[in-house]
């Protein structure tokens, strides 16, 4: 059996904080389903009271709840969803990992899911292609948010009131916002964004938004190929691209 420890009083003053034996108590959870103050206290070190206060706050903020067994305790509902959260993450990651090999199987070049952080366009999964390609995007790498078919997809499907803030950040002069207003008015009416060289040279880029099941942007796939290749097969491209967001826009919404 594992059991979590943040470490002995004696590491570091805030390791010995309240903050840090509520956080460790809360831990011990992770490995054992019910457990009472008393066993708390043998596996964290926190005396036996000490355990108890923390436990209260804890069942207050519905993290641990009293269990049925009495003395006992569990997980409470809050930390239950937080679990159930993350499992939910899983599979939609696990999911889109899966639809990038597809797509990048099928097209052979590199595919990409990317989302909004802050006000850059952060690629969060990527699928190389059997040919490498001279890309500024892989996974944790990230780009301004206009730069580029990904970032142009993400930007073109905020909210009025996010994509208004995000180009005020931007830093752009009065031609430049114009001419990104009018790509974000091309990419809105034809569903998809298309570029060419915007952010490598050379490099050609198809991007595809993805929505949740609130209707909110959650990202956008994207796959990227060199500019001479991609020319001849963009059509093929696209469709495949297309293809693969449809798919990953329904899985977002629960439909089969």
């Amino acid at each position: 059996m594992i059991e979590y420890r943040a470490g002995s009083a004696a590491d570091s003053p805030a390791q010995s904080g309240v903050p840090s034996r509520v956080l460790e108590i809360l831990l011990q959870f992770a490995s054992a389903q019910v457990l009472s103050a008393a066993q708390i206290g043998v596996r964290t070190g926190i005396p036996t009271s000490a355990v108890y206060r923390h436990l209260s706050s804890l069942i207050q903020a519905g993290l641990v709840a009293p269990a049925n067994s009495r003395g006992q305790f569990s997980a409470g509902a809050a930390t239950l969803q937080l679990a159930a959260n993350f499992r939910q993450e899983s599979i939609i990651t696990s999911r889109i990992v899966a639809r990038l090999q597809q797509l990048s199987d099928e097209t052979q070049e590199l595919s990409a899911y990317l989302v909004v952080s802050g006000n850059q366009a952060l690629c969060v999964e990527a699928v190389e292609g059997p040919q490498m390609l001279s890309c500024s995007y892989s996974a944790g790498r990230s780009q301004p948010l206009h730069r580029g078919a990904s970032a142009l997809s993400l930007l073109a499907y905020l909210s009025d009131n996010e994509r208004t803030e995000a180009i005020s950040v931007l830093g752009l002069d009065a031609d430049a916002t114009a001419s990104l207003r009018r790509d974000l008015d091309i990419t809105t009416a034809r569903g998809f964004a298309l570029t060419q060289g915007a952010v490598d040279p050379g490099v050609w880029g198809v991007s595809f938004p993805i929505f949740g099941p609130d209707g909110h942007l959650s990202g956008t796939l994207s796959t990227m190929a060199p500019s001479l290749r991609a020319i001849r097969n963009e059509k093929r491209l696209i469709s495949a691209t297309k293809a693969a967001a449809l798919i990953l826009n329904a899985a977002e919404n629960g439909m089969p």
